[in-house]
């Protein structure tokens, strides 16, 4: 088997105390809750896959304002390692829209993610972590990450 790396870029959008999550259809987390989240792709920084990311999962246009964290998850069975960097974004534009991909994209109270993840309905453990780190404001300003050139 041929070890996958993933770099994922993830969306921590909190709005009147709640937070947006999309419910994904693809095979591997089918009827699964997550943040706005994807893949990095090969051309684009990991602030600009963050945005691209809310873009495409949300319809909304949004600003990644601090690094909230990095969250490693190697698995050696499936020779997987999947690094998720989750950002703290701001809306600047838009309007929640779903899609196929995403049928259900709305925001959540911190009580019913707790009741998504009691049910085994979130994507993966990041997610409440990540959530325990913003709340706990673990998180860095943007200027702490270096673009190469």
């Amino acid at each position: 088997m041929t070890e996958k790396i993933k770099v994922i870029c993830a969306n921590l959008i909190e709005d009147n105390g709640k937070i947006l999550l999309v419910r994904e259809t693809k095979e591997i987390a089918r009827d699964k809750y997550n943040f706005p989240a994807g893949r990095l792709e090969g051309n684009e920084s990991i602030v600009e896959g963050a945005v691209r990311e809310a873009k495409e999962e949300t319809g909304l246009d949004v600003r990644p304002v601090r690094i909230i964290g990095i969250y490693q998850k190697p698995d050696s069975k499936q020779e997987n390692n999947v690094t998720i960097i989750v950002f703290r974004s701001e809306i600047v534009s838009g309007k929640i829209t779903a899609s196929e991909e995403h049928p259900e994209v709305k925001f959540f109270s911190r009580d019913e993610i707790s009741g998504l993840n009691k049910k085994g309905s979130l994507r993966s453990s990041y997610i409440t972590k990540a959530m325990q780190d913003s709340d706990n404001k673990q998180a860095v300003d943007l200027s702490f990450l270096k673009i190469l050139e």
